[in-house]
Formats: structure tokens, C-alpha cells, sequence
């Protein structure tokens, strides 16, 4: 068994720490109210102590083991409350007991004030106790029907918490499945995973790729942190346009921090026939681009900013001033974690019109990205799925992103 103390300002902050480090069974065997701070006495803070305790069980791996969505197991209520219940007559037989040994004393002496302090205190305590469990039993039956799932698609909540969809997410696509489809039909698997799926085809609705024009110039510049794959991803867009879409394409890098991304783009460049600038400066990409009036495309490479660095981040500005590109994508890996991801793109996306996402195929959950889709309020371009240019980048489209955000088949069947 584990047995751990917690604390907090509130009964629901404690209680929500609670569930999430030992699971819905964990069972509660003391509490109490306490000050914390302060000066001389005054402006204390009151503050929530928690004992709980679960069993220790075996990890089990399969789908219907791990429910993070199951309702909070009953039992694990009533052993909480019944261990209040046992705590709070424990405290009642020990007041009994003193109160009967003070009226044998007032029998033969004068009671003491002090074993009259003593009952006072005890009495404000055992109200206190009382107060807690009532203010946890409530706790408890609001988080039971905030998260009730009905049993038959609690392993669906399961199915896509584990493809990395949020919680959030979670509830909210099956919450669609509890409103438009009946009741009988939760059984059926394969209508069920059909209006998950169109459901998320809905969520990631906005997605537009470049479409360059035979009359004008195109900018396109990629931005996002380091290690993402811009520059790869470049190499695979432009070798598209170059060699499938026969257009008049330049490459420009601004990536002067890495010598050997400057090397992979003129490689780039000599294999696909189009030329490759380096610029060092805003007025120099400012120049670039003029020389390459001519070319229907033109793709921009800058240098990994960290979204952290604000020195970083005004350089990358300023070339992005110099440049007024007409479309800006920012590149962001699907193997970066969801809570990073929404903190890279809040971070970018004053600059960004677009999105990429690279590096699918590293990942075995790709839930995170109907999070950052419904997060972002700026369509999705392209999806990268490996190395190879320009084989393994595809055109966003929500049937696409369904697929891999669900996998290509129901897991039920």
C-alpha cells in the first residue's frame, strides 16, 4: 500500500492532486485543517492536509486496463467515507470517555478549567472533521458526474486519450457521440469510430496549401524552433514545385548559424536546378528576393529560433520586415509535447499564416495534433512523414489528419 500526504488552499485543488498521483481508488484516511505563515498570530493562510492511501496493483498494458475516463470507483467512496465515519465516532467515543472521567471528578472535586479547554478544543476539532467530510463527499459526487461516460464507450475515452487527444478533446468528441447517436447503438464499433472520425474531420476542417501564380512572385518563408526540419522541409516543397509542378522556383537561406544547413539547401539546389542565395542580413534578403523577380517561388530557410530568446526573436522579425513574405509557415514536429507545442505557437503566431507539421513518423501518438489544430487559428499546409525528398511530405487535408490522428482502422472491430 502507498500512503501519501497532501496539502493545498482547498479541498478540490488537494482532492484533484489526489486522483491525479494515486488513481481513482485511492481511499482517504485523514485530514485537517491548518494555518500556515503569518505574523505574530495575524494573516495566517488556511491550508488543507490530506492523508491518502491505494493499493499498490500490477500495471496492466492492455486498452481496457487503463480508464482514465471510468467514474470514480464507488467502492473507493464508501471506504472514504467510512473511514471518516470510523475516525469521527473514534473522536466522539474519546469524548464520551473524557466527559464520563470529569463528571466522576465533579463528583468529588471542582472540574478543571483546563480539562474544560481541553473538550472545547476537542469539540471544534471533531466539527471541523465533520465539516471536511461533507465538503469532500460533495467534492467527490461532483467530479463522479462531471466525468460519468457510459460503460459502453468508457474504452473509446480510453482508445483516444491513448493516441494522445486531450482530455478535453476527449469528452468533447464523445460528447457528440452522446447527443447525436442512440442510445443502442454505442455497441456498434464501426459506427461509432465513423462519427469519431467525422467529427475530427470537422475539428481540422482548415487546411490550404501554397498555390503560386504564373503572374507574380510568391514568397514563402518557414520559421518555427530548432530541430523541426525546415530546412529539409524546403528542400522537399521546392523539389515538388521545381520538378513535379515545372514552376521557376529560387531557394534563399537566412540560417547562417548552422554551416551545414547551408550546405544541405546548395545541395538542394544542385539537384534540383534551382539557385540558392545566402543572405546574412535583412538588407541582403531584401536584395535576394529582387534578384529573383523572375521566379514564380521563392522559399525563405531561417535559422531555429528558440521561442525563449527574445534576441532570437527580434532577429528572425526583422528579416521577416525586410521580406514582407506573402505566406509564412510555421514548422512545428508532432514529437514535441502537446503543452510545448501550444507554447511554440502562441509564441510564433504574430508571424505565421500557416502551418507544417514534420516528423509523423516518429510518433505512435499523433492525437497532439487535433489539439494544436483546434488551438490554431491558421490553416494547416503540408504534413512531412520521413527523410526522403520529395517523396515523404503530403498536402494537408482533414480526411488525412483523421487518419492519423485515429489510425486507419477501427481498434474495436
Amino acid at each position: 500500500m502507498r500512503i501519501k500526504r497532501f496539502s493545498g488552499d482547498s479541498i478540490t485543488e488537494v482532492m484533484n492532486k489526489i486522483r491525479r498521483d494515486l488513481g481513482p481508488d485511492a481511499v482517504i484516511l485523514q485530514t485537517r485543517k491548518y494555518k500556515e505563515g503569518g505574523f505574530l498570530g495575524f494573516f495566517a493562510k488556511n491550508k488543507v492536509e490530506i492523508t491518502a492511501a491505494v493499493e499498490d496493483k500490477p500495471v496492466k498494458k492492455d486498452l481496457e486496463a487503463e480508464q482514465p475516463f471510468t467514474l470514480v470507483n464507488k467502492n473507493s467512496i464508501k471506504k472514504a467515507y467510512e473511514a471518516y465515519r470510523d475516525k469521527e465516532k473514534e473522536n466522539i467515543d474519546s469524548q464520551i470517555e473524557v466527559s464520563a472521567e470529569q463528571v466522576e471528578e465533579e463528583k468529588s472535586s471542582k472540574p478543571s478549567s483546563v480539562d474544560q479547554d481541553a473538550l472545547a478544543k476537542t469539540q471544534l476539532e471533531l466539527q471541523e472533521m465533520h465539516n471536511l467530510l461533507k465538503e469532500i463527499k460533495g467534492h467527490i459526487a461532483r467530479e463522479e458526474e462531471k466525468d460519468s461516460i457510459p460503460e459502453p464507450l468508457v474504452k473509446w475515452a480510453t482508445f483516444l486519450t491513448q493516441r494522445g487527444i486531450s482530455k478535453d478533446l476527449t469528452e468533447r468528441l464523445l460528447s457528440g457521440i452522446l447527443n447525436d447517436l442512440d442510445r443502442e447503438l454505442w455497441d456498434n464499433s464501426d459506427i461509432v469510430f465513423s462519427r469519431l472520425k467525422n467529427e475530427v474531420i470537422k475539428l481540422c476542417a482548415r487546411t490550404e496549401i501554397i498555390r503560386p501564380s504564373r503572374a507574380k512572385t510568391t514568397v514563402v518563408a518557414l520559421v518555427g524552433p530548432t530541430g523541426v526540419g525546415k530546412t529539409t522541409t524546403i528542400g522537399k516543397l521546392a523539389a515538388g514545385f521545381s520538378i513535379i509542378e515545372k514552376r521557376k522556383v529560387a531557394l534563399v537561406t537566412a540560417d547562417t548559424y548552422r554551416v551545414a544547413a547551408v550546405e544541405q539547401l546548395r545541395v538542394f539546389g544542385q539537384i534540383i536546378g534551382v539557385p540558392v542565395e545566402v543572405v546574412m542580413t535583412p538588407d541582403g534578403l531584401r536584395e535576394a528576393l529582387a534578384r529573383h523577380r523572375d521566379k514564380e517561388l521563392i522559399f525563405i530557410d531561417t535559422a531555429g529560433r528558440s521561442p525563449h530568446h527574445e534576441l532570437h526573436m527580434s532577429e528572425l522579425e526583422a528579416f521577416m520586415e525586410a521580406a514582407k513574405p506573402h505566406l509564412t509557415m510555421l514548422v512545428q514536429s508532432v514529437t514535441t509535447n502537446t503543452s510545448d507545442q501550444k507554447a511554440i505557437f502562441e509564441r510564433f503566431k504574430n508571424l505565421s499564416t500557416h502551418l507544417i507539421l514534420t516528423k509523423l513518423d516518429e510518433s505512435y501518438r499523433l492525437g497532439n495534433i487535433l489539439d494544436l489544430m483546434v488551438q490554431s487559428d491558421i490553416p494547416l499546409a503540408y504534413l512531412t512523414n520521413g527523410q526522403n525528398v520529395p517523396d515523404d511530405i503530403d498536402a494537408a487535408t482533414p480526411e488525412k489528419l483523421a487518419r492519423y490522428i485515429l489510425g486507419e482502422d477501427n481498434p474495436y472491430v
